[in-house]
C-alpha cells in the first residue's frame, strides 16, 4: 500500500489558487459597481450656445441663444416629425431644481 505524502508547497499552491479564484470573483462585481457609479448623469445640465437642427423626439435641451431676457435660457423640448418644437423661455434657477428634485438646498 502506498501512502501518498503531500508536501506543504503543495498544499499551499492549492491555497493559492483557491484564493486568486475567490478574488476574481469579487473582483467583478466592485469593478462593475464603480463603473455603474461612474457612469451616472452629472448634476450639471449642459447648456448649448444655439439650437441643433437634428433633435431625438421628446428630449429636452437648453439653449443660451440670447433669444430671452437676462438670467433665463430657451428650453427646447423635441418633437416627432412634421410637428413643432415646444419652445419657452425659464429662469435659470428653475433649470437647477429641476436637474435634482431630490436635492437638498
Amino acid at each position: 500500500m502506498r501512502t501518498i505524502i503531500r508536501s506543504s508547497c503543495e498544499t499551499g499552491s492549492a491555497f493559492m489558487a483557491a484564493s486568486r479564484r475567490a478574488v476574481r470573483k469579487a473582483a467583478g462585481p466592485s469593478v462593475l459597481l464603480a463603473g455603474l457609479l461612474a457612469a451616472q448623469p452629472s448634476a450639471a445640465q449642459k447648456i448649448y450656445p444655439n439650437e441643433p437642427l437634428m433633435m431625438d423626439p421628446y428630449s429636452t435641451i437648453f439653449v443660451n441663444d440670447g433669444s430671452c431676457s437676462a438670467g433665463k435660457v430657451l428650453k427646447v423640448q423635441g418633437a416627432p416629425r412634421n410637428q413643432r418644437r415646444k419652445k419657452s423661455c425659464v429662469p435659470m434657477s428653475d433649470l437647477q431644481s429641476t436637474l435634482r428634485p431630490g436635492a437638498a438646498r
